[in-house]
């Protein structure tokens, strides 16, 4: 009887297994839908306020949009021939100011530009703001 009764608890075992098995399979080869979480890229919103003061190209740059998720490089170039003056490392927070000054004697009587490159997503090159202040 122990023999009948592992012979049959054998039989048991192995529907089980297979059963186990085929539904396993059946889960892995059917389509499963599920939610992906997408992050929306927090872009540049900036209001930038470039004029001419007795010290030389000012702009104001505040920042509308969202805190950045990283820091941004502020670039002051000479419009005319892109060469850099000078640059900045920063990140903003919702609001934030900053002010840069391009000095009278540094902008050697060229307009200037300013450039804010972001390390969070790539933009094509294109001033931000100019001032010709001649």
């Amino acid at each position: 009887m122990n023999k009948a009764l592992s012979k049959t608890a054998l039989t048991v075992l192995s529907a089980a297994y297979l059963a186990v098995f085929s539904v396993s399979a059946q889960a892995a080869s059917t389509p499963k839908s599920f939610q992906v979480a997408t992050m929306i890229p927090v872009v540049l919103q900036l209001d930038i306020k470039s004029t001419c003061t007795k010290k030389g190209a000012e702009f104001k740059i505040s920042n509308k949009g969202g805190k950045w998720p990283q820091t941004a490089i502020l670039r002051l170039y000479t419009t005319h021939d892109k060469s850099l003056i000078s640059q900045r490392r920063m990140r903003l927070a919702l609001g934030q100011k900053v002010t840069l000054v391009v000095k009278r004697g540094r902008m050697h009587g060229q307009s200037v530009g300013v450039w804010v490159d972001p390390h969070w997503y790539k933009r094509d090159f294109k001033f931000d703001a100019m001032v010709n202040c001649n």
